[in-house]
């Protein structure tokens, strides 16, 4: 194919803004300027400090776009970086879904979060050992093959040993995620295949924040959907203004076909959710596949390996 057509043009962007800094991992991400393909969710978010960070107490923070919704996804990302990193599970600081300061991972869904962030977090906590390990090269003046880490140090075949904290000063954790680090073998793990303590457990039993409907942010509002009869179907008339009067209703929104309303207390917005789909007239919607065919309709459709 080159030979007939002559030439050869490959172009990627390399611009895009520093994780954990104002932009951070939630905006889009260019592509990574590495040959070889990132695993997981890294390709959007190919910089190492958008998963990681390290302070000087030796405490490790990672991020995670994907949600805890009651699949112990937390105690998972949380084993899977202290396992890769080193470290005691106490030391771990994890973060979820955040505007500005976590990878946008889009949703959390089809028991995807162990295969894309997960594998992100592995590979981060793979990379960022290997950086610690390389800073105490330099500090012991030794060659990193006589070198091991764990247990928050990095320890030397002489026996000197350096804590992870003492190495995290002046670390500069902005750089791509390597898509091939050497990652812990499982004869080596400490954590990974033990039973753990879940840490969305004790604010589930206590009536705390467990999921992010129990929220209660100042000032907050509360919006819901009106959902359209069915696939394919198109607003075509509505009638908002007795809505819009009700009590603690703050907007209507409409947005083509999309249709919801704001209100500043929940009832109150489920109230006004209800009259609004009462006063709202759709188009039929697009025919749905016959129950009777259903085998065959699947068969016929577009499929991905």
């Amino acid at each position: 194919m080159l030979s007939g057509a002559g030439s050869l043009m490959v172009s990627f962007s390399i611009t895009g803004a520093r994780a954990q800094e104002g932009e951070v991992a939630g905006g889009a991400r260019p592509a990574v300027p590495v040959a070889e393909k990132l695993p997981g969710s890294l390709p959007a978010a190919p910089y190492l400090d958008a998963w990681i960070k390290l302070d000087a107490q030796g405490r490790v923070t990672i991020f995670s776009g994907k949600a805890e919704l009651g699949q112990g996804i937390k105690t998972a990302l949380v084993c899977v970086a202290a396992e890769e990193i080193g470290v005691k599970l106490d030391t771990v600081t994890l973060i979820t879904p955040d505007t500005d300061r976590t990878p946008n991972e889009g949703y959390t869904a089809g028991s995807q979060s162990m295969q894309n962030s997960a594998t992100a977090l592995r590979h981060a906590a793979a990379h960022l050992r290997k950086i610690l390990i390389s800073q105490a090269a330099l500090k012991f003046q030794v060659d990193v093959s006589g070198l091991t880490a764990g247990s928050g140090h990095v320890r030397a075949s002489d026996g000197r040993t350096i804590p992870y904290a003492e190495l995290a000063a002046g670390l500069d954790l902005h750089v791509s995620v390597e898509p091939s680090p050497v990652l812990k073998p499982s004869r080596d793990y400490q954590l990974a295949g033990r039973t753990l303590a879940r840490i969305d457990i004790p604010a589930k039993v206590t009536g705390g924040e467990a999921y992010v409907h129990d929220l209660r942010l100042p000032a907050m509002l509360h919006a819901r959907v009106v959902r359209p009869p069915g696939p394919g179907a198109k607003l075509i008339e509505l009638d908002a203004t007795g809505v819009e009067k009700l009590n603690g209703v703050v907007r209507v929104i409409r947005d083509g076909d999309f249709l919801a309303v704001v209100a500043g207390r929940e009832w109150q917005c489920v109230k006004a959710m209800r009259m609004l789909a009462a006063a709202a007239r759709w188009s039929a919607p697009s025919p749905r596949p016959n129950p009777v065919d259903i085998y065959a309709t699947l068969e016929s459709l577009v499929s991905e390996q």
